[in-house]
C-alpha cells in the first residue's frame, strides 16, 4: 500500500481537520473490508489533541487536558473569575459527558480509574510541571467528582504533597510527600484517607515501614492489568533540587529504580535496577508491561539494554544487551504487541525496533522518516503509532509499512490509542 499523508494544522485553542479517503483493510477474499478507524489521544507540550486516525478529524484539543489512566475520559478545567469548570470527555468522541463547577481557580493533577474522581489543585507556574518538586509549606487538595455528585470535598494539609494516583476503590488518594516541605531533598509515598481526611503511610508489600528516597520521575505508565502504577526513578541530583544531598540513602551515587504501587492493596515497593541502567537521562529510558501484566520490560537505549521485571517477585529475571543504535533527538519509547510476543522500540533516532520478546533478540529494523518520540499500538496489535515531532505514522505490524501520516505540529507523545 502507498503511504498517504493526512494534513491536519493544530493549536491547542482551535482545531481545524481535513478529511480524506477511508482507508480500509481488506478481507480475505481481496474485497474492500470496513473502515479502520482508530481514536488517537496525542501528547503536546500542555495538553492533548484526540484525532481520528483514518478521517484525520480532530476530536477534541485543549490545555491543561489530562487522560485518565486507562485513556477512556479526558479531563480539562476551565477557568473564570473565582471558579473552575471541570469538563470531563469521552476520549473516542470528543463529546462531553459532564461538567461541573468548583470554587477557586483550579487544575486536574490527576483522575481515578472508575472516572468518579479526580484531584485539583492551584495551576503550576507556567513552564512548570509536577517532575521537580516545588518548595511548600501546605498543601490544598480538591477532591470532585466530574459528574457533580456530591460536594466538592477540600483538603488543607501541612506539608508537601503531590497527588500520584486514587485507589481503585476511589477511598484513598495516594500522595508523593516530598521531605523537607521547604527544600525537598527526597520523598516518600503517603495516602490521603477520603473519609477522614487523615494522611497516612504507605507500607511496603511486605509490611515494611516507608521509607525516605531521593529521586527524579523518569518514566511512569499504569497497568491495567495488575492494577499497578509503575515509575522510573534515578537520584541524580543536579536534575532534581539545587539543595543538598547530604540525607540521601543512596549517598552521591546516581541509582536507578522502578516505584512500584499498587492501587488495588495500597502497597510500594522500589524495585532496584542493574547497574547498567543507572544514571540515564529521562528521554533514554522507558517502561512497558505486557499485555497479561505478568511482565515489565525497562528499556534503555543509550546503554542498548533490556531488562525484564516479573510484576509478581517484583525481582529482574533477565538482562540482555541489545544493539537500539544510538540516542538521537527524540525520546526511547516502548509498546508490547496484543500477543505478547514483540517488543517494540523507538530508540530515539528515526528507526524502530522489532524485537522477540522470547529471546530478547532484534528480528527486525525499520527506517523512518524522522526521529520517535512515542509508540501507540492498536487495539488489534495491527497497527504502530509513532510520533515524529511535527507528524503521527502508522506502521503495518507485519511488515513495517508505513501506511498513513497524519501531520501535526507541538506532538510529543501518543497516550492512548482506542477503536471505538
Amino acid at each position: 500500500m502507498r503511504a498517504r499523508t493526512i494534513l491536519v494544522t493544530v493549536t491547542l485553542l482551535a482545531a481545524v481537520a481535513c478529511t480524506t479517503p477511508d482507508e480500509r483493510r481488506n478481507t480475505a477474499d481481496g474485497r474492500p473490508g470496513p473502515v479502520i478507524e482508530d481514536v488517537l489521544v496525542l501528547g503536546a507540550e500542555d495538553g492533548t489533541v484526540t484525532v481520528g486516525s483514518s478521517s484525520g478529524v480532530v476530536l477534541s484539543a485543549g490545555r491543561r487536558q489530562l487522560a485518565a489512566p486507562d485513556g477512556s475520559r479526558l479531563y480539562s478545567t476551565v477557568l473564570s473569575e473565582g471558579s473552575t469548570t471541570l469538563e470531563a470527555r469521552d476520549s473516542t468522541t470528543g463529546d462531553v459527558v459532564s461538567t461541573t463547577k468548583v470554587r477557586g481557580r483550579l487544575d486536574v493533577r490527576v483522575a481515578s480509574v472508575t472516572g468518579r474522581a479526580v484531584a485539583l489543585m492551584a495551576p503550576l507556574p507556567l513552564g512548570v510541571d509536577t517532575t521537580y518538586a516545588l518548595p511548600r509549606a501546605r498543601t490544598s487538595i480538591v477532591v470532585a467528582d466530574p459528574a457533580g455528585d456530591g460536594v466538592a470535598r477540600r483538603y488543607r494539609l501541612i506539608g508537601n504533597f503531590e497527588p500520584e494516583a486514587f485507589s481503585v476503590d476511589d477511598t484513598r488518594l495516594f500522595l508523593i510527600q516530598y521531605l523537607p516541605a521547604e527544600a525537598p531533598t527526597a520523598y516518600r509515598v503517603t495516602f490521603l484517607d477520603l473519609g477522614s481526611g487523615r494522611v497516612r503511610s504507605v507500607f511496603g508489600r511486605f509490611k515494611t515501614p516507608p521509607e525516605r528516597m531521593p529521586g527524579i520521575r523518569l518514566a511512569q505508565v499504569f497497568d491495567p492489568a495488575t492494577e499497578q502504577l509503575y515509575t522510573l526513578y534515578t537520584n541524580r541530583a543536579a536534575e532534581y533540587t539545587q539543595g543538598s544531598w547530604s540525607d540521601a540513602s543512596y549517598g552521591e551515587r546516581e541509582v536507578s529504580f522502578v516505584h512500584v504501587l499498587n492501587l488495588r492493596k495500597g502497597w510500594a515497593y522500589c524495585a532496584g535496577l542493574p547497574r547498567a541502567l543507572w544514571g540515564q537521562p529521562a528521554r533514554a529510558q522507558a517502561l512497558a508491561p505486557s499485555p497479561d501484566g505478568r511482565v515489565l520490560y525497562i528499556v534503555d537505549s543509550m546503554r542498548g539494554r533490556i531488562a525484564v521485571m516479573d510484576t509478581e517477585s517484583l525481582e529482574i529475571t533477565r538482562s540482555e544487551r541489545i544493539d537500539l543504535g544510538p540516542l538521537e533527538g527524540g525520546r526511547t519509547s516502548a509498546r508490547v504487541s496484543a500477543d505478547g510476543s514483540t517488543l517494540f522500540v523507538g530508540d530515539g533516532g528515526p528507526s524502530l525496533a522489532r524485537i522477540d520478546t522470547g529471546t530478547l533478540e532484534m528480528t527486525g529494523r525499520w527506517t523512518l522518516p524522522d526521529d520517535v518520540s512515542g509508540l501507540g499500538l492498536s487495539e488489534d496489535g495491527a497497527r504502530l503509532y509513532a510520533a515524529l515531532g511535527g507528524r503521527v505514522t502508522v506502521v503495518d505490524t507485519h511488515n513495517g509499512a508505513a501506511t498513513t501520516t497524519l501531520a501535526f505540529g507541538g506532538i510529543e507523545s501518543i497516550v492512548h490509542v482506542t477503536t471505538p
